[in-house]
């Protein structure tokens, strides 16, 4: 990959060397609500982006991870759909390699440079990553860069989960412990991908026909199972493993209280689908 590494792409790529899969296994399988129909997940909401039927089809899936969002591409067995990924994470890449077919392209590269001819690809698509980026205008300059005339660029984002008393002890609890020594300048993306009109801001210059819209998540877990929710994001590994263990400790003891009879805490998650087309 070309390039100094940030601090944050460090992060980040040793983070997914460790954990391959993991954000695959956070929303593979979770249900999600998005105008008014439900989705078996946000995986597949991005993936009904691209069309069924049209003669040559040429997708790039941004930071593939895993390979999730491909296979479900690939499974189509649809003709004239080319697939391409690209990932930071060498193991994500190695996991996408075993789960894909031979005929898709795979490369290592950063997104802010694309290993891609100008006007390579008709569909964009992005899962839960275009948010963590640093230098968000030149990722998107690149988007653009490599899409063709007029094609579609359409993307999954996190957002800030409603409020709730389970959040909240969380972040509460979380806020108590500082990052470790060498993690403490990380900061994840720009500012402007956590509102509705930041997004529409960031992708101006470059796009036409902004949309964002929100996707719902709602779901009653125990609070050992909402936890393990937690571990899967990045906040939490910005600590110490044993300020991992303390706070885990203090969140289980400050939720239990929370719980109803059925021992089971409401937790609600929104994410934001973002399309756009190339300027």
């Amino acid at each position: 990959m070309p390039g100094h590494s940030s601090t944050l792409e460090s992060f980040l790529t040793e983070f997914h060397d460790a954990r391959p899969g993991l954000t695959s296994k956070a929303f593979g399988a979770l249900p999600v609500l998005f105008r008014e129909h439900e989705f078996p997940s946000s995986y597949e909401v991005l993936s009904a982006v691209v069309p069924r039927g049209a003669a040559t089809i040429d997708v790039l899936d941004l930071a593939c991870g895993d390979g999730y969002l491909l296979s479900l591409l690939a499974s189509r067995s649809q003709p004239g759909l080319t697939l391409s990924g690209v990932d930071m994470s060498s193991s994500e890449l190695s996991v996408a390699r075993a789960r894909l077919p031979t005929n898709i392209t795979l490369r290592q590269a950063k997104a802010k440079h694309l290993p891609f001819r100008s006007g390579s690809f008709d569909y964009v698509l992005c899962h839960m990553a275009l948010m963590l980026m640093d230098d968000a205008e030149c990722v998107l300059r690149e988007i653009h860069h490599v899409l063709k005339p007029d094609a579609a660029f359409a993307a999954i984002v996190g957002a800030a989960p409603p409020p709730s008393p389970a959040f909240a002890a969380y972040v509460e609890i979380l806020s108590k412990y500082p990052r470790q020594a060498h993690l403490s300048e990380v900061r994840f993306g720009d500012r402007r991908f956590r509102s509705s009109e930041g997004i529409a801001e960031i992708l101006s210059p470059a796009f036409e026909d902004v949309v964002v819209e929100d996707i719902h998540i709602t779901r009653r877990l125990k609070p050992d199972d909402l936890w393990r929710r937690f571990l899967d994001m990045y906040d939490l590994y910005l600590l110490t493993e044993v300020d991992r263990r303390t706070v885990a400790r203090e969140y289980l003891s400050a939720v239990g209280p929370l719980c109803p009879a059925d021992g089971m805490l409401e937790y609600r998650e929104t994410l934001r689908y973002v399309s756009a087309r190339a300027a």
